[in-house]
């Protein structure tokens, strides 16, 4: 059942790439210059992360499957809206409901490993969880730009409304929320205990702490990762736009390993500060030496960048201990409020990142066709080091919350 759920997890990962793998061609399409190219990326997040909190509510009241498999409807329609799109405002809202339907992925997941694992596997399971995420990048990230090349982005697209189509047929047939011989008792809870829930979470202060750390470490993730980092490292190496997507991609790679070993560490220490501690500095460290130093050579890159997938995936502790600080059996409302930190806080950096690389241009190409100097993306990127360095602060002041009952 957890397996089924990552099916879709997949999905929405694809879909958090393209900006990324199909930068040019958006720009091109849309005449987009920075700030409209990553508004349109960033949209999708917005929608996914305002709806965080109304998902976990859901899937503690109803279950994952029913709320999955509409959600995996409105993706794949969305997708295929989005492709047909003529102009920035129809790409951003219809981006927005792809965020929408993809909202329900990573809770919904959790919320399966949570009735179907022990309580103290569920960070390894958050990590496994992410592998899944992961591996969905890298498919959405070189091979999609490849693709698009080949038969063009909008027919890539159909293809990808396609696949979320089918895994909504497969969610409503095939999945089961919980073992008919569950011992642990079901939480259909009503509205009034799940607010009750809620308010219970946002009353303490390592669930606020948590989630800025979550938020500033997955910066790499959504404004490197998922539009950025592409452009950078063409800027930076002077290579293609399909070698370049190829080595961002490298940053999901490097998030396999450090997903599940960031899950497995945190259970078999049974502590999650000190992880969430070795994943920000690392992550730090990495970035700050892949944009500030000089001459670095090609292979350097894609180790850098597989650091930084690697170590930023301390990130899938915030979630495993948040799950902790809420109330038992409330887990999808813990997740979802997590992810709204994690989605909507790095999210706001896509059109930062994008405003402050047209600030400071210094070349004399217009920016609509997306040609920054490497001294434009320092100033703007490194409002990801900055980011990374709040991470760390946090991870600092968060209390040690694990506890081996899951309790």
């Amino acid at each position: 059942m957890w397996g089924l759920g990552t099916l879709y997890f997949y999905f929405d990962f694809i879909n958090q790439v393209i900006p990324a793998a199909l930068g040019q061609q958006l720009s091109a399409a849309f005449q987009a210059d920075a700030p409209t190219l990553g508004l349109i990326a960033s949209s999708y997040f917005y929608s996914y992360a305002l709806l965080q909190i109304p998902v976990g509510l859901a899937v503690d009241h109803f279950g994952p499957r029913r709320p999955l498999a509409c959600a995996a409807v409105i993706a794949g329609t969305s997708c295929l809206l989005f492709s047909m799109a003529s102009s920035p405002v129809q790409a951003i809202f219809t981006r927005m409901m792809v965020g929408a339907g993809a909202a329900f992925s990573f809770v919904s997941c959790l919320k399966l490993a949570a009735n179907w694992f022990p309580a103290n596997r569920f960070a390894t399971m958050v990590g496994l969880t992410n592998i899944i995420g992961m591996i969905g990048a890298v498919s959405g990230e070189g091979p999609i730009s490849a693709l698009a090349e080949t038969i063009g982005w909008r027919e890539t697209l159909w293809l990808i409304a396609g696949l979320g189509i089918l895994l909504a047929i497969l969610i409503f047939l095939l999945m089961q929320d919980q073992p008919y011989d569950n011992v642990k008792p079901q939480k259909h809870a009503d509205h009034l205990q799940v607010f009750a829930d809620l308010k219970y979470l946002l009353q303490q202060r390592d669930a606020w702490l948590t989630g800025i750390y979550a938020a500033t470490i997955n910066t790499s993730f959504i404004a490197f990762g998922a539009l950025w980092g592409t452009l950078f490292i063409q800027t930076k190496f002077m290579v293609g736009q399909t070698q370049a997507a190829t080595i961002v991609s490298t940053l999901f790679i490097g998030a396999i390993p450090g997903s599940f070993f960031f899950g497995w560490f945190a259970d078999r220490i049974q502590r999650f500060k000190i992880p969430m501690i070795l994943g920000a500095s690392g992550g730090l460290i990495s970035m700050a030496i892949l944009l500030y130093m000089p001459q670095l050579p090609l292979w350097m890159a894609y180790g850098l960048v597989f650091l930084l997938g690697f170590f930023c995936c301390g990130n899938v502790l915030a979630y495993a201990n948040n799950a902790r600080i809420g109330p038992q059996q409330s887990e999808g409302t813990s997740l979802g409020f997590t992810n709204t930190w994690l989605i909507g806080g790095s999210a706001l950096f896509q059109p930062l990142i994008g405003k402050l690389l047209q600030t400071h241009e210094t070349t004399s190409i217009p920016s609509t066709n997306m040609h920054f100097s490497i001294v434009d993306f320092q100033f703007a990127l490194s409002a990801i080091v900055t980011s990374l360095t709040i991470a760390l602060l946090m991870s600092l002041l968060i209390k040690e919350n694990y506890s081996p009952s899951g309790t």
